[in-house]
């Protein structure tokens, strides 16, 4: 059988490919439907970011498989679903990752002719709360009116003022941004203001809105609360964290357009969530580490060079991140950022190692990760602005530095923390979280450990996930591989927290090795006892 493609992305439109039908896979709808619900959906539905929808059988095979093709293709290259984050270096909530095996299964299905088989016995497409990925909001901020974008190809940055109207000081435990033109919208920057210093900067032009190049406006008394790109998915914040809305304060929404070449428009708005219950509420911080903290300035990338600049952000006290987000601009190629506490330990925090200007998330961890006082925040971030870089806006290529527009180039990154409180890095912020190892072939294997204090006294306590109960084995190792301590212990599915007494073990810095039967995990661990 031979199947015309009417419709791929990009240059493969017009080709041509031979489908050899092998019914002996056996794969039918029912067998790949909750990959494509669980991974697809939830951006490819109605009022979402995916330009079609993923919803059920017919929505992929009702143009002779042309939606289907243009599917394959993009999860077959990685490009979707979008995910930028290394798993291997970090594990994130809400990953949107294909295993080998559920690549295969699709693969065989559209080989096979993508049959339909009994469509009954496919679990049923899931549900999604009507403009919200979160559920009912409390209270939805809307754009008054439109703002028109004239196709001329600028970049525009816009603030728009929103009046809350809060009759009272609210806890908000969640905000979620609607783009009203998700072509238009490539990203937002959110803020609070609690007196009328936005208001009065919105009746200063005719326009609905004023231009603001930097934040919210060099006159506006504003609070950043957070931001919005393409493909993000919104949560509530965690462990009664709040961001305290005051009586009658306004919402600024400050808008990067894309340089569209065509007329458009867009009415964005966003949805507040209330506490409305009694909570000991914990202040939100959100934070932008910018350019200010390169330690190999000057930001500069010079035509035809890759180049590296480094960043090191200070923590000034303890905190619980929960959050992270790095952006760069079309230079960008890769993204790097660690924490190494007092003790020199090296926490890793997201490693995105092919930049996409397209796809800028905000990650949030399955736990919150303790950053003691003292600890420096790294960051590498790698530019190509050479012609080799398909992405590069200039030909030839030209001197950049900072700046906001498309054709400049940034080097941020935004942290979301609270200040810590004990038993913070052992809480679990979603039960359901499971996560998703691609470069390893066994399924039901330990995938994600945490040990901590560390360094420690000989008190260890230690955070596993399971996909299925195990014997484990225990190991303490030194440099050279000696084994110096031995513990074997049974674990079962799922979230485990384990405690290990090693202290007979002599100080110093050891190897922890922890090995399911399937895979071992190793974490260094140094032990200083108390005088």
């Amino acid at each position: 059988m031979k199947q015309k493609l009417p419709f791929i992305f990009g240059a493969l439109a017009s080709v041509s490919i031979l489908v050899f039908p092998d019914q002996s896979v056996g794969q039918e709808w029912k067998d790949v439907a909750p990959i494509f619900y669980k991974n697809c959906s939830p951006c490819h539905r109605s009022g979402e970011i995916g330009p079609f929808p993923i919803m059920s059988y017919h929505d992929l095979t009702h143009d002779g498989g042309a939606t289907l093709w243009s599917c394959l293709v993009q999860i077959n290259s990685g490009k979707m679903p979008p995910w930028k984050a290394d798993p291997s270096y970090v594990h994130f909530l809400d990953e949107r990752i294909l295993t080998s095996a559920e690549k295969q299964a699709i693969n065989d299905w559209v080989n096979a002719g993508w049959p339909a088989g009994d469509t009954t016995l496919a679990p049923p497409p899931p549900t999604f709360a009507a403009g919200s990925q979160l559920g009912t909001p409390d209270l939805v901020l809307s754009m008054k009116q439109s703002y028109a974008l004239p196709g001329d190809g600028l970049d525009r940055y816009v603030c728009f003022v929103l009046p809350t109207d809060l009759p009272a000081d609210t806890y908000i435990k969640g905000i979620e941004f609607r783009p009203g033109n998700r072509a238009a919208v490539h990203h937002v920057f959110l803020y609070v203001c609690d007196d009328s210093s936005a208001y009065y900067a919105d009746l200063a032009t005719p326009e609905y809105g004023y231009p603001s190049f930097g934040g919210a406006g060099q006159d506006v008394n504003a609070t950043f609360l957070g931001l919005y790109g393409p493909g993000m998915i919104p949560r509530l914040y965690p462990s009664n964290g709040a961001i305290l809305m005051k009586k009658n304060s306004f919402f600024i929404i400050q808008m990067h357009y894309a340089p569209l070449t065509y007329a458009a428009s867009d009415s964005s708005s966003v949805n507040l969530f209330f506490y409305n219950s009694p909570v000991t509420p914990r202040k939100i911080t959100a934070k932008r580490v910018g350019e200010g903290y390169i330690t190999n300035p000057p930001f500069t990338i010079f035509p035809e060079t890759v180049d590296t600049f480094y960043s090191t952000f200070p923590i000034p006290k303890d905190k619980s991140l929960f959050a992270i987000a790095p952006h760069q601009h079309l230079l960008g190629k890769s993204f790097k950022i660690w924490a190494i506490t007092p003790q020199g330990d090296t926490l890793p925090l997201i490693h995105v190692p092919q930049w996409d200007f397209n796809w800028q998330l905000l990650y949030h961890y399955p736990f919150m990760i303790k950053l003691p006082q003292g600890t420096n925040v790294i960051a590498q971030a790698v530019y190509d602005n050479t012609s080799l870089n398909p992405n590069n806006p200039n030909n030839p290529p030209k001197k950049v530095t900072y700046g906001e527009s498309s054709e400049d180039e940034m080097f941020k990154y935004l942290l979301m923390y609270m200040d810590y409180e004990p038993g913070d890095e052992t809480l679990v912020l979603d039960s359901s979280w499971v996560p998703v190892n691609v470069s390893e072939s066994s399924a039901n294997a330990l995938q994600w450990m945490h040990v901590f204090p560390n360094p420690t006294d000989g008190a260890v306590k230690m955070r596993l996930y399971l996909n299925q109960a195990a014997s484990l084995t225990f190991l303490l190792v030194d440099f050279m591989g000696r084994p110096v301590w031995r513990h074997q212990q049974t674990a079962g599915a799922g979230w485990q927290q384990i405690a290990l007494q090693l202290a007979d073990v002599a100080e110093g810095c050891w190897l922890l090795v922890v090995d399911d039967g399937h895979r071992r995990r190793i974490n260094k661990i140094v032990i200083a006892k108390s005088p």
